[in-house]
């Protein structure tokens, strides 16, 4: 199976990452799977300019030539797509939230680039996640994809703390399970 799995975060290796990283050790322990890590803080990806060329366009090609170039080809090959991001002001961090709107080019031909895929979505969150979430459940149902969350509350309400995703076993168990269950489910549906 071909994954990506693009990391929003601007810092490497905080919570989304590591909860990501359980998902994908879940993952490959159903077997070889090939996954691209895409860290959105380190790619130059411009935001959409609401051109509509990818409209005009007969192969939906965005106008912009950047980054979004080498994952829009990473994006349509992959049967499951993993969303990892902190919130900021309850939504997605502005570097995911950048390739997520430059999509669009790929909305105007969605029979081969969202329907029939998977979405893993996870979120970290202080106070509100909700709008995230229900973002994706829209497009999820409205494109026929088959969503999955990892929802995690860095704050403690008794300690006023962060304690880091690593240390809920909850969570990163979750994590796993779900990265193995899906691998599990695409190994099997492919024999």
């Amino acid at each position: 199976m071909k994954v990506l799995v693009l990391h929003g975060s601007p810092r490497r290796n905080g919570d989304t990452d590591t909860l990501a990283e359980s998902f994908v050790r879940g993952l490959k322990s159903t077997g070889g799977h090939d996954i691209r890590h895409v860290y959105t803080n380190e790619i130059n990806v411009r935001p959409c300019q609401m051109c509509q060329s990818c409209g005009r366009s007969k192969d939906a090609k965005c106008a912009i030539d950047d980054d979004m170039q080498t994952i829009y080809p990473a994006f349509i090959e992959a049967q499951l797509i993993v969303w990892a991001s902190p919130m900021i002001w309850g939504y997605l961090t502005a570097q995911l939230k950048a390739v997520l709107d430059r999509m669009e080019a790929l909305a105007m031909i969605p029979e081969r680039s969202f329907v029939g895929k998977t979405y893993v979505v996870i979120l970290g969150y202080r106070h509100h996640y909700q709008s995230a979430a229900a973002f994706f459940e829209r497009i999820c149902r409205f494109y026929g994809i088959s969503l999955h969350t990892v929802i995690y509350c860095s704050l403690d309400p008794k300690g006023g703390g962060d304690p880091p995703a690593s240390a809920s076993r909850d969570k990163m168990v979750e994590a796993f399970e779900l990265g193995a269950r899906l691998g599990m489910e695409r190994c099997t549906a492919a024999r």
